[in-house]
């Protein structure tokens, strides 16, 4: 019997150690989810997490990003440069993601009412957003009398709580206002974000397609050659004379030619027209296409030569 009684004390104490070896086997997964845990938390509250380390967006979604000012003491201003590094957002989930825009320095004395300029066009989730946020690194500003005065920043992140969403596929414009206000009688003057002037149903005209358009008008002024017009050889009273119209050294066909105001005719392919030179002192002759004129003059008496359109 003594025996017998060995042998069960002995399996009792084996099947006992393989229980215990179960239970260190499950303490694994609640270490597991500590750390899982921590991860999450990281990701909903760490507002430096890059766009690039957040979730992949749908791949069609995105947000047009413009910064605009309401008026309030921007008067007073003759510049006031605002440095911009990141903006973020945070899902109605809690979850931010942010965006470098390298940066970015603007004028917020060109961004008064709708004028506005876009940071950037920023891949998104599409869900429902309910924080912006714009980080500033510095702030210069310049008083109309040439004054600098310091604009305090109440801190490096200015913060709209506002709700907006973005749809499967959707391009949203979204408006980030920033004005400066002054405290009191102090003089001295604070930068906040307007959540009343900012959004997705703002007016936006943007600055920056203004300055491409008036550049491009510019650069079309310059490089369009005048048009010019020169007599070939001598040209005498009461003989011929034959008038050449080039632009950019290119014959002008189809160029009308009046001569002393009446038409004479029409420029050939190379771009020459012999007149009849009237038996008169002054001769004018005008050279006109659908966009721009050119005249001749001569006085008759003073030596003969080519003439250069005026």
């Amino acid at each position: 019997m003594e025996r017998y009684a060995a042998v069960g004390i002995a399996v009792m104490l084996l099947l006992a150690g393989c229980v215990g070896g179960q239970g260190g086997t499950t303490a694994s997964p609640t270490t597991g989810d500590a750390a899982t845990t921590v991860g999450e938390t990281t990701a909903s509250s760490d507002d430096t997490a890059s766009g690039d380390d957040a979730a992949s967006s749908d791949g069609g979604s995105a947000v047009n990003f413009y910064v605009s000012d309401e008026k309030n003491a921007m008067s007073d201003f003759a510049h006031l440069n605002v440095t911009i590094s990141k903006v973020g957002l945070k899902e109605s989930g809690g979850n931010w993601t942010t965006h470098d825009v390298n940066d970015r320095t603007v004028d917020l004395t060109e961004l008064t009412g709708a004028n506005a300029t876009r940071l950037g066009t920023f891949p998104v989730e599409n869900r429902t957003y309910e924080t912006v946020f714009v980080h500033v690194s510095e702030v210069n500003g310049t008083l109309t009398g040439g004054e600098q005065v310091r604009v305090k920043l109440p801190s490096e992140k200015l913060q709209i709580h506002q709700t907006f969403s973005v749809g499967p596929n959707q391009s949203v414009d979204y408006v980030f206002d920033i004005s400066v206000f002054k405290a009191g009688k102090s003089g001295k003057y604070i930068l906040k974000p307007v959540i009343s002037e900012s959004g997705t149903d703002k007016e936006i005209e943007d600055v920056d397609e203004k300055e491409d358009d008036e550049k491009e008008d510019n650069e079309t002024v310059t490089d369009a050659e005048e048009l010019n017009a020169t007599f070939v050889g001598n040209v005498t009273r009461g003989e011929n004379a034959t008038v050449s119209v080039t632009r950019n050294g290119t014959a002008v066909a189809n160029a009308t030619v009046s001569v002393n105001g009446e038409i004479a005719g029409e420029t050939a392919e190379d771009g020459t027209l012999t007149v009849v030179v009237p038996d008169r002192k002054e001769l004018e002759v005008e050279i006109e296409t659908e966009d721009e004129s050119v005249e001749l003059k001569r006085t008759f008496g003073e030596q003969s030569g080519q003439g250069n359109g005026n």
